[in-house]
């Protein structure tokens, strides 16, 4: 089966973003979850797209591999979305500067890694 290059990649984001964050505690409800959060704007699919992205037997891109800038950006997607509710909370219906937001997010992700040490995002 043919597989243009575009869509090897947005098989491999929409992947990685179930890596990320999916819970297995209701495994509909999250995956549905993550689609509305994520994948509906990053890939621009319907969520049965999505699933069908998902199925690791109809796509088998094992030797693949994403750049671990991608996947670091993918991992700090909820991080930037706490940050801009943080900042439209301060100031609704305003724009911010580059230096306001990378602020903002540093403080999200300190704060985050304080209340799970562990945290780490994956990089293949």
């Amino acid at each position: 089966m043919y597989v243009p290059e575009h869509l090897k990649w947005r098989i491999l984001i929409a992947r990685i973003l179930k890596s990320f964050y999916f819970e297995n505690e209701n495994s509909s409800r999250n995956l549905k979850r993550v689609f509305e959060s994520f994948g509906r704007y990053l890939l621009g699919t319907t969520y049965d797209t999505f699933l069908g992205y998902l199925n690791k037997e109809k796509y088998d891109l094992s030797d693949l591999k994403l750049p671990s800038f991608i996947v670091t950006a993918l991992g700090l997607l909820d991080d930037l979305r706490i940050t801009c509710d943080h900042l439209h909370a301060r100031k609704p219906n305003a724009s911010w500067t580059p230096v306001e937001i990378v602020e903002e997010l540093l403080a999200v992700v300190r704060e985050r890694a304080k209340k799970s040490p562990n945290r780490k995002i994956h990089i293949d």
